[in-house]
């Protein structure tokens, strides 16, 4: 018995024992590399020495407050589940800062290293710009094989003054030169070992530096960027990528994209010009809200500066909530998207083009129920044709339904088509949409001026919206009273159903008294009781064609024609739902056919493809899908060179 009591006693020592190894380190411009830092009397000294030790889970690594450092830091170790590494500071001064001077790279990096959480630190440099020389502030990067990180948290730091390099490739300069950069950064062939995920971005205050503000890259669940403001940037604000359901939400973003699209920069021409504000890409619903962008710059090789932007391969993702005011456009929505919601925003004297489409109506992407204001210039809706103009213009486009265009002053709207390279760029404005009613604008108000003439819209209302108080905006959400609607508008109650429309509107107003308005506002209790059964009818077929369109996005746009005779591969990015059916059929002189109906084949399909490869020259996989009474059927060509998604 004794026996079994001292090895329960061992047991629960051990325990004890492995909880209290967390430790809580100091350091201090006025301590001791010597000691062991383990209480403020005998804090460490320098940025080599915290370099040099490796933290374990639930360790505390503290910085005087009011200290500067010089250098970078590059802590060690890893902490797990419920025990992170905490990096913050101590003191009641103001935050520890670090100042890394001309040196290349990051003020706090981070490599390969899970459960961190990093607050209440200052980062700089004040160096000029070097040529070559790329600049961060807290990075946290994954690079190479089987690395899988969680739990990246950076909250409450300000960073500021850091001049780093708006183009270039290298693992500081372009896009890695950036405030707070946390990035899944693995080669494409062993990216699929490696993973990142858990990463939150809070409170944090970026000012004055190049190029962007905020880069998360590849989190693939568990992202949160929230309440961030930032200032002054030569690019991109937020850029986040490669996330399902991930949140960007009330971050104020002032003055990004300012000197991106010079075209005088020393070194060459590598220097990425596109900038945006806010933007997301390869993303999965995910959702950006409740965010402020103001006053975005735009030099002339900069073909975006827009406020939002839904970039190639998003998903069912929505912008809600916003606010842009002053910026060289509102939104952009490129091709290689689908489904994507812009809904309840509010944009007031955004400037030159205020909507950007490279996206295809097929795509499903849809604009509902924002209000567009201007009192000066002109606003475009700009279809982008592409470089060589070879854009279909028959297909170009999106969706507007319920939205507001509101002009007045000097302001008025124009719809265009554009083509060719920034500078040079050409504008088509005598072009006129097609000639399908509701293909692109069914059912918006408009008032005030457009250059050349109002949209195709067979149910347009065009009448005085009566706004409380329009073009009054100033900053912050809470400023836009404004874009209430007045008692007696034209446009309450007189909106179309759109299904699965969210709950609120712009100011916090439930949206499903069955009577919609138009633009950003529902008066309360100003409807009519739902017509339930319908509108669950429309939602179901909705989420029935919805289903067939992301099936149809799955599939490559063309097929690689095998260089030896063979077997033709047909790669989905998606698997296919259960309920979906239906056929591929390779149309060669002796057709070949596939039929949908066994459960493996919901990621790819394969022909024997017994021919000569030069005679698949021209050939084409017919495809066929079905979701109850509901069908998508298109051509997929065959290519001898990779076309990319």
């Amino acid at each position: 018995m004794k026996t079994k009591c001292f090895f329960i006693i061992v047991f629960i020592m051990s325990i004890v024992g492995a909880y209290s190894q967390s430790k809580t380190y100091f350091v201090s411009p006025n301590g001791n590399d010597n000691a062991n830092g383990l209480s403020i009397k005998n804090a460490w000294k320098s940025l080599d020495k915290v370099n040099q030790v490796t933290f374990l889970p639930g360790d505390n690594l503290l910085f005087e407050t009011g200290g500067v450092w010089k250098g970078q830091l590059k802590p060690q170790g890893s902490g797990e589940e419920g025990k992170p590494i905490t990096l913050s500071s101590y003191g009641v001064a103001a935050k520890p800062v670090i100042n890394i001077g001309r040196a290349e790279g990051a003020g706090i990096r981070l490599t390969n290293q899970s459960w961190w959480e990093i607050s209440n630190m200052e980062i700089t440099s004040g160096a000029a710009p070097e040529l070559g020389i790329g600049r961060q502030g807290i990075v946290a990067i994954v690079n190479g094989e089987n690395h899988n990180v969680k739990h990246i948290v950076v909250r409450d730091c300000y960073i500021h003054d850091i001049w780093g390099q708006l183009g270039g490739n290298t693992e500081y300069t372009g896009y890695n030169s950036c405030g707070i950069l946390v990035k899944l950064d693995a080669p494409r062939n062993v990216i699929a070992s490696s993973s990142l995920n858990d990463v939150l971005i809070e409170n944090n205050r970026i000012e004055r530096l190049d190029k962007c503000g905020i880069i998360v890259g590849g989190c693939t669940h568990n992202m949160l960027v929230r309440k961030n403001q930032m200032d002054n940037l030569g690019g991109d604000g937020i850029f986040c990528s490669g996330m399902d359901k991930g949140i960007i939400e009330y971050n104020v973003i002032r003055r990004s994209c300012m000197r991106s699209g010079y075209q005088d920069l020393p070194g060459g021409k590598d220097w990425w010009p596109h900038t945006a504000a806010c933007w997301i890409a390869r993303a999965t619903e995910s959702i950006m809200q409740f965010n402020e962008v103001y006053d975005t710059g735009r030099e002339p090789g900069n073909g975006d500066g827009e406020a939002y932007d839904f970039d190639f391969d998003c998903v069912r993702c929505i912008l809600q909530y916003n606010y842009s005011k002053n910026n060289a456009g509102f939104l952009l929505i490129m091709n290689r998207t689908l489904e994507n919601i812009a809904r309840y925003n509010i944009s007031e004297n955004d400037r030159t083009h205020l909507i950007q489409l490279q996206c295809n109506v097929e795509d499903r992407n849809v604009i509902y129920n924002n209000v567009f204001y201007v009192d000066y210039g002109t606003l475009d809706l700009d279809i982008f044709c592409g470089n060589d103009g070879k854009g279909d213009k028959s297909k170009l486009g999106s969706n507007f339904h319920n939205n507001i265009f509101y002009a007045t002053g000097q302001g008025r709207f124009r719809t265009v088509y554009a083509s060719g390279e920034v500078i040079g760029r050409t504008f088509d404005e005598t072009t006129k949409l097609p000639d399908i009613p509701g293909s692109l604008f069914f059912h918006n108000c408009y008032f005030g001026p457009w250059k050349n003439g109002i949209p195709n819209d067979p149910e347009k209302i065009v009448a005085d919206p009566l706004f409380v108080a329009p073009g009054t905006g100033g900053n912050g959400l809470c400023t836009l009273e404004g874009y209430r609607l007045q008692e007696g508008s034209p446009c309450i109650n007189t909106g179309i159903f759109i299904p699965f429309n969210g709950i609120r509107d712009f100011f916090g107003n439930p949206v499903n008294d069955g009577s919609a308005d138009l633009g950003a506002y529902e008066q309360i209790g100003s409807g009519v009781f739902a017509d339930l059964a319908k509108e669950e009818k429309l939602n179901r077929d909705y989420s029935i064609q919805s289903r067939l369109a992301v099936a149809k996005f799955s599939f490559p746009r063309a097929i690689i024609i095998p260089e030896n005779n063979g077997k033709i591969t047909v790669t989905l990015n998606k698997a296919l739902e259960s309920s979906i059916n239906g056929s591929l059929v390779l149309k060669v002189a002796k057709p070949e056919t596939v039929l949908l109906n066994k459960p493996a084949q919901r990621n790819g399909f394969t022909f024997s493809a017994k021919t000569d490869p030069s005679a698949l020259t021209g050939a084409t996989v017919h495809v066929v899908l079905q979701d109850q009474e509901f069908k998508e059927e298109w051509d997929i060509p065959l290519t001898k060179a990779p076309v990319r998604r």
